[in-house]
């Protein structure tokens, strides 16, 4: 009877104190391969009324779990090299830049300017935007810096408004400006680099 009493005694403090060993693989249902055990333990209170007295208990619960392993990526076989190599394609080439737009302003008086859109165009049909952003009219005239010839005109246009000239531009190197009075002497001109295609 004692033996069986001490086993008993033993038994609770076991279970009282957590000393419960983990469970073994081959005790779970998941193999050891399969899972991770893990101890949980709960906090129990429970309040009993003796002797007139309400007592409170505190005890703790504990029990094992076997928590699945993260299944680990499958690894992707290498992407077979394609049958034949094809040509990488070849991009579409832009076409060539072949318009300007001059902007003209006159902020401030004795403070005229053109600007342009593009430093370059490229030589052959180029077509000219005159667009006033002035408060008065402008107009544009252009010839290659090295000449004397007679220049390229693109009419007059008032504030606010556009003009558009289309010409035959052989390459080099051309001056823009205004033509009415004291517009250039302003500073309404510019130059603009015509490229050979």
């Amino acid at each position: 009877m004692t033996r069986a009493l001490a086993a008993v005694v033993a038994l609770a403090l076991i279970a009282t104190l957590g000393l419960a060993p983990a469970p073994t693989p081959l005790s779970g249902s998941a193999a050891a391969a399969d899972c991770a055990w893990q101890r949980h333990s709960q906090r129990l209170v429970k309040h009993v009324r003796r002797d007139g007295h309400v007592r409170r208990l505190v005890r703790a619960r504990h029990w094992w779990s076997c928590d699945p392993l993260a299944v680990p990526p499958q690894l992707a076989p290498p992407p077979a090299p394609p049958a034949s190599p094809e040509p990488a394609p070849v991009p579409e080439a832009s076409p060539p830049p072949r318009t300007v737009s001059v902007k003209a302003e006159d902020a401030k008086a004795e403070h005229f300017s053109f600007g342009l859109s593009r430093p370059y165009v490229v030589a052959g049909e180029v077509t000219v935007q005159l667009n006033n952003q002035g408060m008065d009219s402008h107009n544009l005239n252009l010839r290659l810096a090295s000449s004397e010839e007679a220049p390229l005109q693109v009419g007059e246009a008032g504030p606010g408004e556009s003009r558009v000239g289309r010409f035959d531009l052989p390459p080099g190197t051309y001056r823009l400006w205004c033509s009415l009075p004291q517009h250039d002497e302003w500073g309404m001109n510019v130059e603009l680099e015509v490229r050979a295609g």
